[in-house]
């Protein structure tokens, strides 16, 4: 019995140190990259309500009237989604001593219909002010881009390994390991002049000049590849 394990147990050393040994030669190193640029499909804008006075009462609800009132514009533009944040209360001193009051409300702006955005911001500069719009890729728009950039990529690797055991002149290979890296992008800012008005206008403006611009979707293949000479295990 003894000795049928000390067999076993040698027999599944050997059959280790080969594999291992069969994996430390003619290993190839490769790398594949597939990249394009994508346009911006979404659009993101926050405007701010903020008004100062020494009555932070009577502020706070003229600011909340304001909001309101912008609120209400908004749903006029059904594509646009609106959410309120960041609202502050907050005293302006002067020699260590309460001069005025400052009371800001915030509503956060999104959409995938750049003329609607554009129509919106327009109207609501009368009541606030558009303090930023950021223009990005969608989360589904960059998952589809990766999932065709992948294909591209890993089809380059497959070229890259094939060429490489044509120019050994080896029968194939086999692909030993492989990561797939995606790369990020950043959201791109557009602050034009004619957005940034006060919110003492009191008539429409013009729909908002809106340029979304484009993003670089990347995706890197990287793997090891083994030549091999033995056909009956070609991975080609």
């Amino acid at each position: 019995m003894k000795n049928t394990f000390f067999v076993i147990a040698l027999l599944l050393f050997s059959a280790n140190a080969t594999a291992e040994t069969e994996l430390n030669f003619n290993l190839i190193n490769l790398n594949a990259t597939a990249s394009t640029e994508v346009a911006n499909d979404q659009v993101t804008s926050v405007i701010q309500v903020m008004l100062n006075g020494t009555d932070p009462t009577k502020l706070g609800q003229q600011v909340n009237q304001r909001s309101n009132q912008l609120l209400e514009k908004i749903k006029a533009f059904a594509s646009v989604k609106s959410q309120t944040t960041g609202y502050q209360t907050r005293p302006m001193y002067k020699d260590s001593q309460i001069v005025s009051w400052q009371v800001s409300q915030q509503i956060r702006l999104h959409s995938h219909d750049f003329t609607q955005m554009s129509e919106l911001l327009g109207e609501v500069q009368a009541l606030g002010t558009v303090q930023s719009i950021e223009f990005s890729l969608s989360d589904a728009l960059i998952e589809s881009t990766q999932n065709e950039l992948m294909q591209q990529a890993i089809s380059k690797f497959r070229d890259k390994a094939s060429l490489v055991q044509q120019q050994f002149n080896e029968p194939g290979y086999r692909l030993v390991n492989m990561s797939v890296n995606t790369s990020g992008y950043a959201p791109v800012y557009r602050m034009e002049s004619q957005m940034m008005m006060s919110a003492d206008m009191s008539s429409k403006s013009a729909p908002a000049a809106l340029e979304a611009g484009s993003n670089k979707v990347s995706v890197d293949v990287h793997g090891q590849i083994q030549l091999i000479s033995d056909t009956t295990t070609v991975t080609n």
